[in-house]
């Protein structure tokens, strides 16, 4: 098990949209900013002044000052485990001088404690799959695995929630279900899910079926474009955005 110090990252800084962005990887923040800021993917649907946003997987924080620019009084709670990440998460919150916004080095889970976490090596690296899961490229040679804090997302969801995001990397399901009893609080979820073979127990029907049952509909997008859940394409990996809300 390996700790402390993990890879070496230099830092990039762009001004963009507005915003003043640090980053470590050009092609990995350019691809995460399209999707975020021009193609909108985490555009909530509901038109109302959102109270309180659960940033789960904020990653360098794009998605929060996404969210701080369409609601800029807006409370958002961002949770981020990677410790290279949230570093940035929090320059990127202090350089844009972002107000009511609480970042959390912690990964969202269905349990609290200390769970494992692998990370990507090397230089420059991708990080946007580092996970509490194994995915399917993971070997000892191309993964540091380190120990980092979970909570329990019930722990945040006491009272009403306008928006969820959840963006964790195949503990989807796990997280879902362990809030089903405080869902009747949420507004609307934008779920990421991660369907692999090296992850069975993360099931794209039983999130759809959690959903369901507690009262929210759905659009399912799969390479930007809208499908039905019989359309999705279960390659190994996959991926689709389950963007749910209520009536």
């Amino acid at each position: 098990m390996e700790e402390g110090p993990l890879r070496y990252m230099k830092i990039r800084f762009l001004k963009l949209g507005g915003f003043k962005f640090s980053f470590g990887n050009t092609r990995e923040f350019l691809a995460i900013y399209k999707d975020i800021f021009l193609l909108q993917a985490d555009k909530p649907k509901l038109n109302d002044r959102k109270k309180l946003i659960l940033d789960c997987g904020s990653h360098i924080g794009i998605s929060v000052l996404y969210f701080k620019k369409l609601f800029p009084e807006a409370k958002v709670v961002a949770f981020e485990p990677n410790p290279e990440n949230f570093k940035l998460l929090k320059q990127n919150i202090y350089q844009n001088k972002l107000k009511n916004v609480s970042p959390l080095n912690m990964a969202v889970s269905d349990k609290t404690g200390t769970i494992d976490f692998y990370m990507s090596k090397g230089k420059g690296p991708w990080s946007w799959g580092d996970a509490v899961v194994k995915n399917k490229w993971y070997s000892p040679e191309k993964y540091t695995t380190i120990k980092v804090k979970a909570a329990k997302l019930s722990k945040f969801t006491e009272g009403k929630v306008n928006l969820i995001k959840l963006d964790i990397e195949g503990r989807e399901g796990a997280v879902l279900k362990e809030i089903e009893n405080k869902l009747y609080l949420v507004d609307e979820i934008i779920v990421e899910f991660h369907g692999s073979s090296t992850n069975p127990s993360n099931k794209f029907e039983e999130v759809l079926e959690n959903l369901r049952k507690n009262s929210f509909a759905y659009e399912i997008k799969q390479n930007g474009k809208l499908k039905e859940e019989e359309e999705v394409r279960k390659e190994d990996p996959y991926w689709v955005t389950i963007h749910a809300f209520k009536n």
